[in-house]
């Protein structure tokens, strides 16, 4: 699933990030992803939910649950280190969790240790090689337009 940004120009404009919200995967293309992916069902749903959410700005109604899904898989596309680390927790969360008698206790108290060490090296990782910082920034870009919209 291809996301849009690689573009080197942010939104100026709100009519311009509006455009851009827009141009993201269409909801088809979205449970089309989601569908061939081995995630659960309840996680599917919940993922194709995020999708589905809109919120109005005068008189458009902006996909933006459609362009964070998209910046999401970007982001999990381009960030392969943050993903290695926080496979490699929940693998060792399961396999402590495997151990007869205190292993479902052990893996309820370290699961969300093991996890923000995992994200944590993935990320510092990311870090070193600039991608999580370059990629952190066009982020920012895409949505710091919506900061100038008075409600």
């Amino acid at each position: 699933m291809q996301s849009s940004l690689d573009s080197s120009e942010p939104p100026r404009t709100i009519e311009e990030a509006i455009e851009l919200c827009q141009s993201s995967p269409t909801l088809r293309k979205i449970k089309a992803y989601l569908d061939s992916t081995n995630l659960s069902a309840d996680l599917k749903a919940l993922l194709y939910d995020v999708a589905g959410f809109t919120i109005k700005i005068g008189e458009a109604v902006v996909a933006i649950g459609r362009r964070i899904f998209g910046m999401a898989m970007w982001l999990v596309d381009n960030m392969p280190n943050t993903l290695l680390g926080v496979a490699v927790a929940l693998a060792v969360t399961t396999l402590v969790g495997a151990i007869p008698m205190v292993g479902a206790g052990l893996a309820l108290l370290l699961n969300k240790l093991l996890l923000l060490i995992g994200v944590t090296a993935g990320a510092i990782e990311d870090i070193r090689q600039h991608a999580m910082k370059d990629a952190m920034d066009r982020f920012a870009a895409q949505f710091a337009v919506f900061s100038t919209v008075q409600v």
